[in-house]
This record gives C-alpha cells, sequence and structure tokens, in this order.
C-alpha cells in the first residue's frame, strides 16, 4: 500500500516538475529572443530549475524515509495525496500565470519604452524649437536653444576678433612672432615670414626650426627671465632690431611677443648726423683756422707791406667760403624740415641760362663751353631751389671738367613730365662713388674739391631739392669720358 502510494505521488510531482521546468524554459527563451537578459529573469530561471530539480520521490529519497517514519495510517496517506495534489496543482498554476505575466510585461514594457525614447532619439539639438516633440520638453528645448544662440554669439565675436587680428598683423611692416612657454610658434605674420625665410607651417615647431642665430636665442630667454631684452641683428644688408618681451599669467611666463624693426633708416640717419656733425666742425673750422693765423700776422706786424694785400684777399676769401658753407647748411636744414616754401609758374629754360650765365666767368677762367638748349618747360614749384639744382650740377660739370671741355643744359617736356640734363666731358665718377656723390661733405677727389673751393653740400642741396618737388634723379658716368645727371620732374 505504502509503495503503491509513494509511487503515485512521485509521479504527480513529476509531472508537475516537468511543467514547471518547460514554462521557465520557454520564459527563459523568451527573455533572449526578446533582448530581456536582466538579473531578475535570470534569477527566476534558475530558481525555478532549482525547485523543480531538488524534489525526488523515490523510495530511496527522504521523502520516502521521511513518510515511513510519520505516524499515520493508509488512508490519511491517502487524503494527503489529494492535498498535495491541490497545492501542487495551484502552485503551478499561479507560476504559470506570474511567469506569463511577467513576459507580456516585460514585452508590453519594452514596446511602450521604445515609443517613448523614439521621439526623444529624434530630436534636432542644432535647431530645438523645431522639434515637435513632448510638451514637457519645452523648458528644456528653450534653454538649449538660448545656449546656441550665446554660443553662436561668442563664435562670432572670436571670429571677428581673430580676423581683426589677422588683418592688423598682415597689414604690418614689423615682423610678429608669438611664442608659446617652450617656445614654439603660435602665430607669425608675413613679415616675420619674409624676414625669417619661413611660412605658416613653422606654426606649431620650435622657433630654433626658423632662426638659429645665438642673438636671438639669448634674447628669447632672457625676456623669459627678466620680461624685456632687445637685440640687433643685420640680414640682408638690413639692420633689424627685435625687442622681445615676456608674457605673463598668475605671477608665471605663458610664452612671449616678438616683434621685429627694420631700423637701417634710422641708423643711417644716425650716421649721417654724426658725419654731418664732424664734417660741418671741421669744414667751419679750416676757414677759421685760414682767417685767424691771417689776422695774427698782419697785427703783429710780420707781414711786409707789399704782401698785405694778398692776405687780406686770402681772409675775404676764407670769409666768403665760411658764409658759402653756412648758407647751405641752413638750405639743407630747411628742406630736412619739409617746411611748405611759396610756390610759383617756374620756366626749367629760363632758370637754366640765369645760370648758365652765371657761371660764365667760372667757366670762361676753366676753359669750358656751356651751352643751353632745349624748349620752354613751366611747372609750378620753388624757383630758388630749381636754380640751385641747375647752378650747382652746373657748377661741379665745370670745376670737375678737362681744360677745353664742355658742358650742355638740355631741358625737355613731355605728356610725363619735364626734364633737365646736364651733361659734361670731365674726369668722370667711378662705379664705386656713383651712389654715394649726393651724400653730405662726399668728395671724391677730396684735394680737388678743396682746391676748387667747394663745400661738399652742392649735389646734397640738390638731391633734397629734387625730392622736395617729388622728382627723381639719373646718374650716368664713365671715368675719363663725362658725366650726364638727369633731373626729371613728374607731371603736375
Amino acid at each position: 500500500m505504502k509503495g503503491l502510494l509513494y509511487k503515485e505521488w512521485a509521479t504527480l510531482i513529476s509531472s508537475y516538475k516537468q511543467t514547471v521546468f518547460f514554462i521557465a524554459f520557454l520564459y527563459g527563451g523568451i527573455s533572449i529572443l526578446t533582448g530581456q537578459t536582466g538579473m531578475a529573469y535570470a534569477l527566476l530561471v534558475v530558481f525555478s530549475i532549482l525547485i523543480t530539480s531538488t524534489i525526488s520521490f523515490d523510495e530511496n529519497s527522504h521523502w520516502d524515509i521521511y513518510a515511513r517514519t510519520l505516524p499515520v495510517t493508509p488512508a490519511q496517506l491517502v487524503g494527503s495525496k489529494y492535498l498535495f495534489g491541490l497545492c501542487g496543482l495551484a502552485l503551478g498554476t499561479v507560476c504559470t500565470v506570474l511567469i506569463v505575466a511577467l513576459i507580456l510585461s516585460s514585452v508590453l514594457a519594452k514596446s511602450l519604452s521604445r515609443r517613448i525614447v523614439q521621439p526623444l532619439n529624434k530630436l534636432d539639438l542644432e535647431h530645438p524649437l523645431e522639434n515637435d516633440a513632448y510638451e514637457e520638453l519645452a523648458p528644456l528645448l528653450g534653454r538649449i536653444n538660448r545656449q546656441h544662440l550665446q554660443i553662436d554669439e561668442q563664435m562670432d565675436e572670436l571670429q571677428r576678433q581673430q580676423t581683426e587680428f589677422s588683418q592688423i598683423t598682415s597689414s604690418m611692416r614689423e615682423g610678429l612672432v608669438l611664442l608659446d612657454e617652450k617656445e614654439h610658434v603660435l602665430s607669425i605674420n608675413p613679415a616675420a615670414e619674409k624676414l625669417f625665410g619661413t611660412d605658416k607651417s613653422c606654426v606649431g615647431q620650435d622657433f630654433l626650426t626658423i632662426d638659429r642665430s645665438h642673438d636671438m636665442s639669448l634674447a628669447i630667454e632672457r625676456a623669459m627671465d627678466e620680461g624685456h631684452s632687445e637685440a640687433r641683428v643685420e640680414r640682408g644688408g638690413r639692420i633689424w632690431q627685435f625687442d622681445v618681451s615676456r608674457i605673463g599669467a598668475s605671477g608665471a611666463a605663458v610664452g612671449a611677443v616678438l616683434l621685429a624693426f627694420d631700423i637701417t633708416e634710422r641708423e643711417t640717419a644716425e650716421q649721417t648726423r654724426r658725419e654731418f656733425t664732424a664734417n660741418v666742425s671741421h669744414e667751419l673750422k679750416t676757414p677759421l683756422q685760414g682767417i685767424i693765423g691771417s689776422a695774427e700776422l698782419l697785427e703783429n706786424g710780420m707781414v711786409k707791406q707789399e704782401d698785405v694785400p694778398r692776405f687780406v684777399r686770402h681772409i675775404r676769401k676764407e670769409a666768403q667760403r665760411l658764409v658759402t658753407l653756412i648758407g647751405d647748411i641752413i638750405r639743407l636744414s630747411q628742406l630736412d624740415e619739409g617746411d611748405a616754401m611759396p610756390t610759383e609758374p617756374v620756366d626749367l629754360l629760363a632758370v637754366s641760362q640765369e645760370a648758365a650765365e652765371n657761371l660764365h666767368d667760372a667757366a670762361a677762367a676753366r676753359n669750358v663751353t656751356v651751352s643751353v638748349t632745349g624748349q620752354p618747360a613751366v611747372l609750378p614749384g620753388v624757383r630758388r631751389l630749381i636754380y640751385e639744382i641747375v647752378y650747382n650740377l652746373c657748377d661741379n660739370a665745370i670745376k670737375y671738367n678737362r681744360d677745353g671741355g664742355r658742358v650742355d643744359i638740355t631741358v625737355a617736356h613731355d605728356a610725363d613730365g619735364s626734364s633737365i640734363t646736364v651733361a659734361d666731358t670731365g674726369i668722370g665718377i667711378a662705379p664705386e662713388h656713383q651712389g654715394r656723390v649726393f651724400e653730405r661733405f662726399y668728395r671724391v677727389d677730396k684735394s680737388h674739391s678743396k682746391a676748387s673751393g667747394g663745400t661738399g653740400l652742392g649735389l646734397s642741396i640738390v638731391k633734397h631739392a629734387v625730392q622736395y618737388h617729388h622728382g627723381r634723379i639719373e646718374l650716368e658716368s664713365t671715368p675719363g669720358t663725362g658725366t650726364t645727371i638727369r633731373v626729371i620732374f613728374p607731371k603736375v
């Protein structure tokens, strides 16, 4: 009786075990297919398998042993059979309903979440106000739109500043280089690119890749330590001054700015000024010494009566030379200052004829013939300056001419402007001196110049007077053959 009861009980439980296991397996498969592989589902499947797998009702199991020890009658066991059967049936039904409900809820939850999230995934955050989404998102989308506007304004401002910076640095004649704290190039303008022989590809590289001079490296290092440094370097026949300044933030160096200035003209002007001062001092001292020496001899009665006129002539000559030199210096100073002078219509042909007539005696003394040819050419200008141009060119042509030579003055006028050409048959100018003959106190032959009584300022006055009238000078000369100087005035 007990054995039969046990077998029936085991058969009943086994059938429920298989049913629960099948349902758990089915739910696990559906969960995997639907992508619901969460920890709760896995635990449910495992729990179901463990529950159904640990129940065993064979005759050798613990249940059998336990049943044999129970103080019940076979009738009670038979009643218990139906009780356990009903419990098992209820348990299976509850588990089945629970699992089916979980499956349906997961499927519905996934579908519902997809429908909810799908409009969010389709949001166009670049144009927040154009989205037709949930009304609850309107404040968030409005704030995103305002942030977009603020970012666009900031980007436009940065772009504007960058454009202004590029335009300013591109039009600068000075070279500009920005360096970071590691001396890498952050920015370089076209003037600096030309100076260092590089291009925009050097940005991001070490400054040593574009300039390896020791002076520049030392200047940058000193600026990083002391805050500022300067260096003068000669490049391509030009003199450059480099100003390097440290850029600091919160007490630390974050970079440096390098400015390059072309100071060739300034250095040349300074050198000219020093030379001019020295030459003026010498030129003034020479005639004054002659005057003082002759006067002392006359004062002390050391000159014979018949020699007194000769000493007086010497004093007058030196005084006249001194007055001429002072006059030239004054005229040069006026031209340097660039002050406006009264202008009037000036006929170049008439001025040339007047200068040639005034130099007739000097030309005759040296056996030089002066001629003036051409056509009338009238232009607005300062008559005194134009006269000095012609007079000084002719005077030099006579002084540095050979015996029996010629000086030809030609005036021309065309659609492009007017010109005065002074050609001589004199000693000529060597090529190495042609570029400097218009400098102050520059003399090709110093002994000949002093003997001729020149001040060394004539051609310099010519250059400045021509520049005052916005003209230009052309010089052609062959040593031993002669010199031709052409002054060209532009059409007004």
